[in-house]
């Protein structure tokens, strides 16, 4: 493969779920969870293939579904065969619709208003049919307790509440974290799903037709202004959509009841081996509704344990090296800084400290969110917890190997270097900025900024 082609090689990759890591052909593979849920099967066999073809450890993001990092470039496609013969496809990243973001089945959890599965699985044929060219993340919460964090996580994002009688869901669009984080605005109230349907077909038609390429739902917002934004995606709502609904595979007959629970597991930055999400599927197969949920958080969750069962599930979890989740904090979650290209900083490393820290001091208080990112693109949601990290890397100027040429104040986009009596100069803050460039791919110094000149 020649230098010259790579970064588009490259791009094509992500843009198919295949995310360049650290490394030479070091690459990770994201897997699709149609709506945030895989059942036991599934699941075992993501944990098969990254015993085989990778090293063993399976992700638990915060975009809920599971990464398989360390995959060498030669294995990508026999990754991809294996995964068809359980019917799993690969996820998507870069400027394409998204694997959108539901919460529990209103049979399962108590405090949902409606069905966000229902929603989900009709929203999941944009993913379907994505054409490509823009981000688009959409994110469904059954109830104002927000646990998939629709408001700042999602382009489209969906909360299901009632007033007077009536059911419906209010819809956020432009939340997102990086550099420019931006809270949802809400442009319309208790719709049903259809009309929810009908404002995504409006909002993906008006971003194709008026957004500049790349661009986030927050962006079109800032540039055209809300009301415009608003006219245009609550226009015609009670239109009919035609859909091909890809029902949720772990969609649940079963009624939530008190004798059942969902049991949380701990996964530090997000981090388990092949063997503990084994333990996972059969806990799952054996003891609960066949199936786990990814969460924000990272910490994956089995639904519809019995809990007079729980105690000796748990047991016997814990001498296979899997932790209950039920005292300490909140599971703490990272982005894989350690070994992504954008990372800045090595996160991981810092969060297993911290860990270490809060168990030595007893700390006890699950309600405390503690994450980190290793760039400020904040993939780890640093921006969302009580204790957040994020990595920067500012460049500076090694005066005696600076000949003044004065090529770095025409390279850099956002303008930060000077020159000053034949040195370069640079603002200190203008390069927090450059992520986002990056992602525009307008940058001049081969696609990313170096911490020293």
């Amino acid at each position: 493969m020649s230098s010259t082609r790579q970064p588009a090689d490259l791009e094509e990759l992500k843009k198919g779920g295949v995310v360049k890591l650290k490394g030479k052909d070091m690459f990770s593979v994201w897997v699709k969870a149609v709506c945030d849920n895989m059942d036991a099967v599934k699941l075992r066999k993501v944990a098969e293939i990254a015993e085989k073809y990778a090293k063993g450890v399976i992700l638990f993001t915060s975009r809920q579904f599971p990464i398989i990092p360390f995959v060498q470039l030669n294995d990508i496609q026999t990754v991809k065969d294996e995964l068809e013969k359980v019917n799993l496809v690969l996820d998507r990243c870069g400027a394409r619709v998204r694997n959108g973001d539901v919460c529990y089945d209103s049979k399962l959890c108590e405090y949902a208003v409606l069905n966000p599965i229902d929603l989900g699985g009709k929203l999941d044929s944009f993913w379907t049919n994505d054409k490509g060219g823009f981000k688009i993340k959409t994110s469904i919460a059954g109830c104002e307790r927000q646990c998939t964090s629709p408001q700042v996580l999602a382009d489209l994002g969906f909360v299901a509440r009632e007033e007077k009688g009536v059911k419906g869901y209010d819809v956020y669009l432009g939340g997102k974290l990086g550099l420019e984080p931006f809270v949802g605005l809400k442009f319309a109230e208790l719709l049903s799903e259809e009309q929810c349907v009908a404002l995504v077909e409006n909002y993906v038609n008006f971003i194709r037709k008026e957004g500049k390429p790349g661009e986030r739902s927050a962006n079109l917002v800032r540039r055209l202004g809300a009301e415009t934004v608003k006219a245009a995606v609550t226009k015609d709502i009670d239109k009919e959509v035609k859909l091909t609904v890809r029902e949720c595979d772990t969609k649940q007959s079963k009624t939530a009841d008190k004798e059942h629970t969902i049991a949380r597991f701990k996964a530090i930055n997000g981090e388990l081996t092949s063997a503990q999400v084994k333990v996972l599927a059969d806990i799952a197969e054996k003891h609960g509704l066949g199936f786990i949920h990814f969460s924000v958080r990272g910490g994956p969750e089995v639904p519809g344990i019995k809990k007079s069962e729980l105690s000796g599930i748990l047991k016997d979890a814990a001498d296979k090296g899997l932790e209950f989740l039920d005292r300490g904090v909140d599971n703490i979650q990272s982005c894989f800084g350690r070994y992504c290209t954008n990372g800045g900083f090595d996160v991981q490393d810092l969060l297993c400290k911290v860990d270490k820290l809060i168990e030595k001091a007893g700390l006890n208080d699950l309600n405390i969110k503690i994450s980190g990112s290793g760039c400020p693109n904040s993939c780890g949601i640093s921006l969302l917890s009580d204790i957040g990290y994020s990595g920067v890397v500012l460049p500076v100027v090694v005066n005696d190997k600076c000949n003044g040429c004065g090529i770095c104040p025409k390279a850099c986009v956002v303008k930060a270097i000077d020159m000053v009596d034949g040195k370069a100069i640079i603002n200190e803050i203008l390069p927090l900025r450059c992520h986002r460039r990056k992602e525009e791919g307008n940058c001049g110094i081969r696609g990313r900024c170096w911490p020293s000149f």
